[in-house]
């Protein structure tokens, strides 16, 4: 039976070690060599395993004839980029100033400074309110990934 090798690390001892068992059924944990704790497998310095799709709704190749399959993903690839551009090119009118209409605007009164005070006022109250609740600091500076 085939045998795939998979690494076990002890954090305490700061020491990692390999063991090979079948393929999907590795112990959860194995004793450290050095100090005889049971550890778990060494997740943090695993290196990422390749991922390959397979078929024709994948490749976008028919394994059958072994031409282009209608939908394959180099089709829908290529598809998504071409959006994506034109919504780049258009996005801006999405975002264009809205001008209510001029009956509204008649209908409308003006806000006295004080109104206008007392509204900022209590949306800072608003705000404040939920980032005590989600517990953020509203003006700690976050490092852009």
């Amino acid at each position: 039976m085939a045998k795939k090798i998979y690494v076990y690390a002890c954090y305490a001892c700061e020491v990692s070690w390999e063991k090979e068992y079948p393929w999907g059924k590795p112990a959860e944990k194995t004793k450290c060599p050095d100090c005889s704790k049971r550890c778990g497998q060494d997740w943090e310095n695993r290196n990422p395993v390749p991922v390959h799709f397979k078929g024709a709704g994948w490749t976008g190749v028919n394994t059958r004839t072994g031409f282009n399959k209608t939908g394959g993903s180099d089709e829908v690839n290529k598809k998504l980029q071409e959006g994506c551009k034109d919504r780049m090119d258009t996005g801006w009118q999405h975002y264009s100033k809205f001008t209510p209409p001029q009956e509204l605007l008649d209908r409308a009164r003006k806000l006295t400074p004080q109104e206008v005070d007392q509204k900022l006022e209590a949306s800072r109250k608003v705000s404040d309110q939920v980032y005590d609740n989600a517990k953020m600091d509203p003006y700690k500076k976050i490092k852009p990934q």
